[in-house]
């Protein structure tokens, strides 16, 4: 009976995960639209979909071209926190653009390949990136590690004190 409510609490202590999307916002300038792309698909982003004839070429439009940049470089960043904000350009979505096509797959987790850094041939990072804190708090690196650490480290304390473990203590 103890193992099973040891299980009981690891499982209500676990979140689900969910898809997680970097979208440009509504009603930003072409300008600012254009500058994320550039950084975005200039650096970690595979923007080959939005070329011509590319799965995601269509809709042809600014917005939606900047939606696939910003969401491309996002999950090859790993979904770091600040990786979606692209100076106020982009935020965080828990849905996919509306006007997507068939055909065009959105990535929504992080990519399997590490990311590399930015640096100009002058040796100096872009005046232009993702910074921020990228909309939900909590989204960061630190937070993918720290919650199923402290999920094993409590279910393993509760398992201990529910097996009448003493941890080293001696009884008197």
């Amino acid at each position: 009976m103890r193992v099973f409510l040891g299980l009981l609490l690891l499982l209500a202590l676990t979140k689900s995960s969910s898809a997680i999307y970097c979208l440009c916002k509504d009603g930003i300038g072409e300008k600012e639209l254009q500058t994320a792309i550039d950084y975005a698909c200039g650096s970690l982003a595979d923007c080959n979909p939005i070329h011509d004839n590319g799965p995601c070429y269509q809709p042809n439009n600014i917005k939606s071209h900047c939606d696939w940049a910003v969401n491309s470089y996002f999950q090859k960043a790993a979904q770091v926190s600040g990786s979606c904000d692209f100076s106020g350009t982009a935020s965080i979505s828990q849905s996919p653009p509306s006007n997507l096509v068939s055909g065009c797959i959105y990535p929504s987790s992080a990519s399997t390949t590490s990311p590399t850094g930015t640096t100009l041939t002058n040796g100096t990072t872009p005046a232009f990136g993702p910074t921020g804190t990228g909309g939900f708090p909590g989204n960061g690196a630190s937070s993918l590690v720290t919650s199923p650490v402290l999920t094993l480290c409590f279910s393993s304390l509760v398992f201990l004190w529910g097996s009448d473990v003493r941890l080293g203590f001696s009884q008197v």
